[in-house]
């Protein structure tokens, strides 16, 4: 369990790593977004050539806001990671990153104190420094985009376990027998409701004859996320026992951590979320199922205040909340 203790610093350098694209910022402690840009990850060029961008786009971000050189870099990346070590141990969407030594070969280059933080338990600390989690000791971050990643904030403490790997809350089994996950295991959350795994299960449905209306609603003959979401807008059955089935998976998961962890707020976020009321009803009903009725009371589940943002906003949130004890 990691103390989220305020810092001193003023401001703080964000790296938001992606696999395709790097976003850097300088953020200052009251949410004030001094200086923003992004650009490629070009991540096929290999392991230096990443961290040689990274370097420069920090070099960038400090020029372009008069940041000093005692001021630290938060870097949000993805993959499973230890952040004491500084170790990024895999990314999948970064070719050849295996046990890469992300935070040390950045000090080097840069000549900064770096703090490295998993993307999803950054994203989650975001929302707790700076967006709609601001003020609530208790609450759950779950990120529905390409993939499901999550944190949890207890009593103002980040939990992420012996080796800051903690908070997968994506690949956390609601079904045995449920689909197969890319972790290797079956029935996860984001085998169900992920962005990869709808439109997985649109393929299926389209190859079938099923869905007409999801084919009619995609863009450019690409189904996904957003064309059954407009499918099912229309009434169409398909597309609603989809959205019925993830939402069903997803509030069964978020009840088994109301009844572990008591939350006051649980915040969604990520493309997925924004599907709306179509998503979130079966959540409820599953939330109401499956969580203890005296936990579930008074939880509050929340869109991200932070949006598009919520990669730079917990990157800086690793600084201004340290992510190392």
């Amino acid at each position: 369990m990691t103390d989220t203790r305020t810092t001193q610093h003023e401001i703080a350098l964000g790296i938001d790593l992606g696999g395709t694209n790097l976003r850097s910022a300088a953020v200052s402690a009251s949410g004030e977004i001094v200086y923003e840009t992004h650009r490629p990850t070009f991540a096929t060029e290999g392991v230096d050539s990443v961290i040689d961008r990274i370097a420069l786009a920090i070099r960038e971000a400090a020029d372009r806001s008069g940041a000093g050189p005692n001021v630290p870099v938060g870097v949000a990346a993805p993959g499973p990671l230890d952040p004491r070590a500084g170790i990024v141990h895999f990314a999948p969407n970064l070719p050849g990153w295996r046990n890469v030594q992300l935070r040390d070969r950045l000090q080097e280059l840069t000549g900064r104190t770096v703090l490295l933080g998993n993307d999803a338990n950054a994203a989650a600390l975001g929302e707790y420094v700076f967006g709609i989690g601001k003020g609530c000791k208790n609450m759950i971050y779950v990120g529905l985009g390409t993939g499901v990643g999550g944190g949890v904030i207890s009593e103002g403490r980040l939990i992420d376990g012996a080796r800051g790997m903690g908070g997968e809350l994506g690949h956390v089994s609601v079904d045995l027998s449920g689909p197969r996950c890319t972790c290797g295991s079956r029935g996860c959350i984001e085998a169900f409701c992920s962005a990869w795994s709808i439109t997985r299960e649109a393929e299926l449905v389209v190859s079938s004859g099923r869905g007409g209306a999801i084919l009619a609603a995609a863009v450019n003959g690409k189904v996904g996320p957003r064309a059954v979401s407009a499918a099912a807008a229309t009434g169409d059955p398909a597309a609603l026992a989809m959205l019925d089935r993830a939402g069903t998976a997803l509030g069964t998961g978020l009840a088994n951590f109301i009844n572990i962890f008591n939350p006051e707020i649980i915040v969604l976020g990520g493309g997925v979320a924004e599907i709306g009321e179509l998503l979130l009803d079966p959540v409820r009903r599953a939330i109401a199922s499956f969580a203890m009725p005296v936990m579930a009371e008074g939880v509050r589940l929340v869109p991200s205040s932070l949006g598009l943002k919520t990669g730079i906003y917990g990157s800086a949130a690793l600084v201004f909340h340290e992510n190392h004890p």
